[in-house]
């Protein structure tokens, strides 16, 4: 049965895994010509030239995209589709299905990269003649690994808990991008109104700058490289996926999951998810007018009064006041 289920789910996002197979191709084997080809003509550190390849931030990086498109595929367009109603009748539990989800997605983010290491390593050792552990640290090496792991783990766990709430491929996208970017969408709210609407200081936002460095997988890809101080984001990011992964477990055998092809299958959080977005989208694209209007008071204001309306309107559409 247990096979059975993995060999489905794996069917099911067949296309994100097989780019993440051929992305690691590029990433490593190719990466591992190139490094051959210039180690010789390379002036700077040989580490800066052999660290990248072995433990490589650009898998890390597009693979991120591609496992978020593991993860819609299986769950929102499984649910979209109904065949999630197929799975629910097996004689299986559901929070069972979501274990088996999410651990598909880690053991590939865990596999993939450990196979890359070991073929850049003999690629660089047995064809360019280049032992790598004379330029770089196995201890560098191996966190890196992690910091890069946890990074894509931190996004699939994201998406796949989006999709625990959402009832179809675009409800999951959209509540995955928000959840992903949200620190960003609240500092640049609270930048924008405290600026531009009420002329405060920038200094004013040291007590928030913590969500553009912290509270985010990003500064595990972007600030490994100049070797920061990443512990409050590596924290972060462990209680991140410890809590989404399970709160997503709770999420997804609830009842209401059967409610397919809705923007949520929990209609009650509607008009809740339909006010934070209004309120959002209507003080960004204010700020936008604000800059052009070169961060005049009074029209940042007004295009807050007049976008409020036609976003509520929008999103109130879309998403459903009521179901």
């Amino acid at each position: 049965m247990y096979k059975q289920l993995i060999r489905y789910h794996i069917k099911q996002g067949i296309w994100p895994l097989a780019s993440l197979f051929l992305l690691a191709v590029f990433s490593y084997g190719f990466g591992s010509y190139t490094v051959i080809d210039n180690f010789d003509d390379y002036l700077g550190v040989k580490a800066d030239l052999i660290e990248p390849v072995l433990v490589s931030p650009s898998f890390a990086g597009f693979g991120a995209i591609l496992i978020a498109v593991f993860a819609i595929l299986i769950l929102g367009k499984e649910r979209g589709s109904g065949r999630s109603l197929m799975l629910h009748a097996l004689p299986i539990n559901k929070k069972t299905l979501y274990w088996i989800k999410w651990g598909i997605g880690v053991v590939v983010l865990l596999v993939f990269p450990i196979i890359g290491f070991f073929v850049s390593w003999l690629l660089l050792q047995g064809i360019g003649g280049i032992n790598p552990f004379d330029h770089v640290s196995g201890a560098d090496l191996f966190i890196d690994f992690l910091v890069y792991f946890l990074f894509d783990t931190a996004i699939f766990s994201i998406f796949l808990f989006a999709g625990t709430i959402a009832g179809d491929v675009i409800g999951q996208l959209l509540l995955g991008l928000f959840f992903l970017f949200l620190n960003y969408f609240t500092f640049f709210s609270v930048l924008s109104v405290t600026t531009i609407g009420l002329k405060q200081n920038e200094e004013f936002l040291s007590s928030v700058d913590f969500l553009m460095t912290v509270t985010s997988p990003f500064p595990l890809l972007f600030e490994t490289n100049v070797r920061t101080d990443l512990t409050p984001a590596i924290l972060f990011n462990l209680v991140l996926v410890l809590v989404l992964t399970v709160c997503g477990s709770i999420l997804y055998i609830r009842s209401e999951n059967e409610r397919l092809g809705r923007f949520t299958v929990f209609p009650k959080i509607h008009p809740f998810l339909i006010v934070v977005f209004s309120v959002y989208t209507t003080i960004l694209l204010a700020a936008i007018i604000g800059l052009i209007s070169s961060e005049n008071q009074f029209l940042y204001w007004l295009a807050v009064a007049i976008l409020a309306w036609p976003a509520f309107s929008s999103y109130r559409r879309m998403i459903g006041w009521k179901r």
